[in-house]
């Protein structure tokens, strides 16, 4: 199972080292609730997020196993920021073929127009098309090329 785990991509094997590890934490926050207070209104909640945590990890493991996964790469041609925040909201890749307009779900730093990025999708991720553009709005991780 290890080998199975290192021979997974780096932004792969993290993201399933945080949700193992959101699921710990959670866990232990479960037994500790459990010590001290004896609360149900309490437990449930953290033995939902440990649940929830432990399972988007098996179910990613289980996507890299068995490849169900598709790596995109392209150059950076624009990044939408929002007006107030002034932070970024999507970014468009150019692959070579089709532009890829993706939407951000978390706080980004150093995205410059024409770097180089990876982009890892589920191989059943809905990707939608408007105006010549594929839209992506959830995706397994991106990652900005060194160098």
């Amino acid at each position: 199972m290890m080998q199975e785990f290192r021979r997974a991509p780096e932004p792969l094997q993290k993201q399933i080292l945080l949700r193992v590890g959101l699921g710990v934490v959670f866990m232990i926050f479960l037994i500790a609730i459990l010590i001290t207070a004896q609360d149900l209104s309490l437990l449930l909640p953290c033995a939902g997020l440990a649940v929830f945590f432990a399972a988007g990890a098996f179910t990613l493991f289980r996507r890299v196993i068995l490849g169900e996964y598709v790596v995109v790469s392209g150059i950076c041609t624009d990044v939408e920021i929002t007006l107030l925040k002034r932070r970024a909201k999507h970014i468009i890749l150019d692959t070579g073929d089709q532009p890829v307009r993706i939407a951000l779900g978390q706080r980004r730093k150093r995205l410059a127009v024409g770097a180089a990025f990876d982009l890892y999708l589920a191989s059943n991720a809905r990707i939608y098309e408007k105006d010549g553009v594929l839209q992506v709005f959830s995706y397994l991780a991106l990652v900005k090329k060194s160098g």
